[in-house]
This record gives structure tokens, sequence and C-alpha cells, in this order.
């Protein structure tokens, strides 16, 4: 079992594979530079149970396409930690949600991360950032002043404690309060995940809270990125600290309905 941010030497002239989710890894070190490759498998069930780390044969991995990165000498520790993705993620319950005005609901959306490679010696330094899920693009918002995200299907579940954790995704607690004066029927929802610390939890990672007051149809909604641990699970300590500082008040369409 590998854990995020767990250093690991490389021996010169081994091959190492590293398994995140459906990412796979592979790195080799020999005298002044890591190499790196990266594929895609079909998740199974051994996915959910960690990260894997080990020697592998190296004969298996002939055709991948490495890259390489001068480190120095005696420069073969690393370390994987979890970051968010370079995008918003736009969720898309597998089932519109409606509510209506004066309620709020919470929801535990699960977003993948990405997978960022440090060389530890003589300080830490960035490699590459690879992600654990090949999302696809989307586009939110109105041609003009919209944005490109990626698109994430999601079952928006109610409950998240008693689900199986997933060692490459973080859970995002969202919750929405409809102020306005009439239904909110939400088909998609645009996160602005550079707001968004990860955190590790006793099982699974976590983000900080995100709090969305929806005011009406036409009115930007008041969004808040909560600075404090999520209180869903012990949590042991954070691990990546968000892209962006916290703005106090932001006001952003983030609400929408699918187009058909």
């Amino acid at each position: 079992m590998h854990n995020w941010g767990a250093k690991k030497s490389l021996d010169p002239d081994k091959q190492y594979g590293a398994r995140i989710g459906p990412l796979m890894l592979w790195f080799k070190y020999s005298f002044d530079e890591i190499q790196i490759a990266t594929d895609y498998i079909e998740p199974d069930i051994d996915a959910i149970k960690g990260i894997t780390f080990s020697i592998v044969n190296e004969s298996e991995n002939e055709s991948l396409n490495w890259k390489r990165w001068i480190v120095g000498n005696n420069n073969n520790s690393i370390s994987i930690l979890p970051i968010m993705p370079d995008r918003p993620v736009v969720v898309r319950p597998d089932v519109p949600v409606k509510i209506p005005e004066g309620n709020e609901v919470l929801f535990f959306v699960s977003i993948p991360t990405w997978a960022k490679i440090v060389v530890n010696n003589p300080k830490e330094s960035t490699l590459c950032q690879e992600p654990s899920v090949m999302l696809s693009n989307t586009w939110f918002g109105d041609p003009m002043s919209g944005e490109l995200c990626y698109s994430l299907r999601t079952t928006a579940r109610r409950q998240i404690i008693k689900t199986n954790p997933k060692p490459h995704s973080a859970v995002c607690p969202v919750c929405i309060r409809n102020t306005g004066k009439s239904q909110l029927d939400v088909d998609r929802l645009c996160i602005h995940v550079d707001y968004l610390n990860i955190y590790r939890g006793a099982k699974r990672l976590w983000t900080n809270e995100v709090s969305i007051n929806f005011r009406g149809e036409d009115i930007a909604s008041k969004i808040e990125y909560i600075q404090k641990d999520p209180n869903y699970e012990k949590i042991d300590e954070m691990i990546c600290k968000a892209e962006k500082p916290w703005e106090k008040t932001v006001f952003k369409k983030v609400c929408g309905h699918l187009k058909r």
C-alpha cells in the first residue's frame, strides 16, 4: 500500500509502477534523470483499496511513451500528491434535482484528482501533473462570458460515509440554498476547484465545503468556499492548498439547465 505524499526512493536500473484508480504511472531512475510514462486501465474492485507502488517487469511496458527529467545525481526520491483539476468541474447529476423555494440540500460530489509527481531533493520540485481520470470537455455559461470546464457525471450522493472510498477522488460537500422566489431545477452545477483545499481524512480525501445561495435564475448566486476542515469524517491533515486564495465574496452563475 502506498499513501498520497509518501516518499519513495527509486533504485537505478529498476522500473516501478504506481496505480491510482484508472491511472498507471511508471518510473525509472538512471544516473541523473527520472523517466515517467503514463497509461490508463479499466478500473476494477482493486482500484478502491488504495494506491499501489511496486517494482514491475520492464519487458511488459516496452511500448510506453517515456518522458525524461534531468534531476541531478543522487536525486532519486519522489512523492505523488493529489491536486485539483486545472479547470472548473461541471457536475451533471444522473437525475435532475429540484429544490423548492426556501429549501436547501447537501450533496457529496466525488471529484477525480490529478497526480502531481515531485522530486524531493534538494528541495521539492514538480516534474509533472497527470489526471487520474480523463474527463470530457464542456462549456458552461453563455458563448461570450462562459468558460471551458470538465464534465463530471455523478449521482450527487446525499450520504457518503457508507460508500466505498476511492483513493483517486476527493469528496466535495456542496450545500445549495434556494432563497429565490421560484423552484430551482439543478441539471448541472459548476464548481471552481481552484478554491478547494484537499484534506486527508480517516478513510478518504475531502475538500472544504462549498456553500451556494441561489437567489434567482437571472441573478448571480453567492458562493462561499468554507475556510475550515470538513466535519463529516476525522481529518488528519491538509495535503494540498487551494490554487487560488479565497475571495471573501464571490458572485457567479453556478447553476444551470442542461440544454437538450
